[in-house]
């Protein structure tokens, strides 16, 4: 499988909700809620464009994404500036072909 990935833009970001939102829409752990979550997130202050990132197949269909976003963990008077990584999402027709391990390691590099 030929696999583009890149930094999500603006235009992409209405086809990276739907495979997001189709992604998540047959897992019993899901509250289908979590292509509003990207929303929210992208219009946040945690927000990095740069660490919102999106694969592509060979027919340049959008395929998946991961969002690193920015959080702050607290533990009583400490504070830590951290990422939090979520959600990965792989449209199904690729899912178990390791597209959700490239999106996550090409995030973190």
């Amino acid at each position: 499988m030929e696999i583009t990935i890149r930094q999500e833009h603006p235009k992409n970001y209405q086809t990276t909700e739907e495979v997001v939102k189709s992604a998540f829409s047959t897992l019993a752990y899901s509250d289908n809620q979590e292509h509003y979550l990207v929303n929210r997130i992208r219009k946040s202050d945690a927000f990095i464009p740069e660490l919102s990132i999106v694969a592509f197949n060979q027919e340049n269909e959008l395929v998946g994404h991961v969002l690193l976003s920015k959080i702050q963990i607290v533990n009583g008077p400490t504070k830590v500036d951290s990422l939090a990584l979520a959600p990965v999402s792989v449209a199904p027709e690729v899912h178990r072909k390791g597209l959700g391990s490239q999106l996550i390691l090409t995030a973190l590099e």
